[in-house]
């Protein structure tokens, strides 16, 4: 207890005192604050605000298990948020569901984000995730509940339905982790991108106390499990909002079509609906062995160069540019938890196979995004989509100066050997561009060489139109087979 509840009458202290069942007779009450501070215990501990990790990493906080050699105690107000880490059922009955994921690229990938969640503070990774993508009734759920298996029960697996502050709170209770997310299409699409870059910022909110201070920022890290039937791009596109390469580095959008639907493999069930009933049924009574067995074959490897595993692993992955080498830490990230666990006698899965996994799934994240620069991408669909809407309404021929746009003006163009040129004013490049930097539209623009014409040193040209003068304006020349 902090040593300010002693101000005063002592009441808030205790009404903690007595919500935990200590008894206290009424007409000594007053002595209590006395014979508290009268007392000098000589054994000094250590009151842990949060799950997860202490601060020199040889202790982990559970709510009901403390790991480590350290005398810890989980003390906050929040620890009933924390009470779906448990651990249930019969961890051989757990390792048999394991067993079903051989050959399930999508649910072995599953089970390595919920192990990764202790490694991040070990490899001094960043927050972060997938997000599998997929039709309803094809296995999303089942896959989210078997992650959530390895550190909890049910109640373990959390909604979108929440704003970025309810999130916070969430996070800091299952620091060091896995934080479990289902069906985006709960969520308000205006808060999904504030909720992507709190969870994978790892840093909550600055807030102010009742004097006016900044209280403690709260700090987690995560690793995070989402599903739904849109992608991130998708469900903030439904808000009018862009999504940002930040967002979608931070949660990997991943489609899980496979053979039958999350399946590749289904045993000896006759089809996916009936393995997916035997996933949840038995997620429900065996759950959460695995998290902690984790983190204690962690705390026997000691001071294991975790770093140095997960460099040599991140050369498994094809990286053409910064962006998919980010991916690919996390994924070499998820394969290292899941080589791990094989090792520790966890997870009955032959040796590489975690890998292999982790690399299929990379594969299909990067089949799904495309090659290139995210922000890249984005800048040239729009200017794309621009055109397609407005070309033929909005730009008018420059040879021709008595033609009039059907609508506001947004530039001319120019034929040219069966191709078309459009001149853009600097004003409708900026509203054709989206929400992105002037600059750092010009720079795609350049990239994919659609600036075909412009003035020595600039990107633009100056440019004579009949009755209006000289402007200056950006020759594109679209290449709709760019991206």
């Amino acid at each position: 207890m902090p040593m300010e509840l002693l101000r005063g009458s002592g009441e808030e202290l205790r009404g903690e005192l007595l919500a935990a069942g200590v008894e206290i007779e009424r007409r000594h009450r007053a002595k209590l604050a006395d014979y508290l501070q009268w007392q000098v215990p000589d054994k000094l501990i250590i009151a842990a605000l949060q799950t997860g990790w202490t601060a020199d990493g040889k202790t982990f906080v559970l709510p009901e298990r403390i790991l480590g050699d350290q005398d810890v105690y989980l003390q906050s107000d929040a620890i009933h948020q924390a009470a779906s880490l448990r651990c249930g059922g019969e961890f051989p009955q757990w390792q048999q569901l394991a067993a079903l994921c051989i050959g399930n690229s999508v649910l072995m990938v599953s089970i390595c984000v919920a192990l990764a969640g202790p490694l991040l503070n070990k490899t001094h990774q960043e927050s972060g995730g997938v997000h599998w993508i997929g039709d309803t009734s094809t296995g999303k759920t089942t896959a989210l509940v078997l992650a959530a298996s390895v550190w909890g029960g049910e109640d373990f697996k959390r909604s979108w339905r929440a704003t970025s502050n309810g999130m916070e709170s969430v996070a800091v209770m299952l620091s060091d982790t896995c934080l479990c997310l289902d069906e985006i299409n709960e969520a308000a699409p205006q808060d999904i991108g504030a909720i992507v870059y709190c969870l994978g910022n790892g840093t909550g909110k600055t807030r102010a106390n009742k004097i006016g201070a900044a209280r403690q920022v709260q700090r987690w890290r995560l690793s995070i499990l989402s599903t739904g039937e849109r992608s991130i791009s998708a469900a903030m596109q439904e808000n009018g909002k862009q999504a940002k390469a930040g967002h979608l580095m931070r949660l990997l959008n991943i489609p899980v079509a496979r053979r039958f639907g999350v399946f590749d493999e289904l045993y000896q069930f006759g089809d996916g609906r009936t393995l997916s009933d035997h996933f949840r049924t038995q997620c429900a009574r065996h759950i959460g062995h695995a998290g902690v067995r984790f983190v204690e074959y962690l705390l026997q490897q000691g001071d294991a160069d975790f770093v140095s595993v997960l460099l040599q692993l991140e050369t498994q992955f094809l990286c053409p540019d910064n962006q998919t080498a980010r991916a690919a830490s996390k994924f070499a990230l998820y394969a290292m938890a899941g080589e791990l666990g094989i090792e520790a006698g966890i997870l009955p899965w032959p040796l590489g196979s975690a890998l292999a996994a982790c690399q299929a799934m990379y594969q299909q994240w990067m089949l799904a995004r495309g090659s290139g620069l995210t922000e890249h991408r984005q800048i040239l669909q729009n200017v794309t989509d621009f055109l397609l809407k407005h070309g033929d309404s909005k730009f008018t021929d420059k040879m021709n100066p008595q033609e009039k746009p059907r609508a506001d003006r947004s530039g001319w163009y120019v034929d040219r050997a069966g191709e078309r040129i459009y001149l853009f004013t600097s004003a409708t490049l900026r509203e054709a561009g989206g929400n992105f930097d002037f600059n750092r539209v010009l720079d795609a623009l350049e990239t994919a060489q659609w600036i075909v014409e412009h003035d020595q040193g600039k990107r633009s040209k100056k440019t004579a139109i009949s009755g209006v003068g000289k402007l200056n304006l950006y020759w594109l020349q679209p290449l709709y087979d760019e991206f």
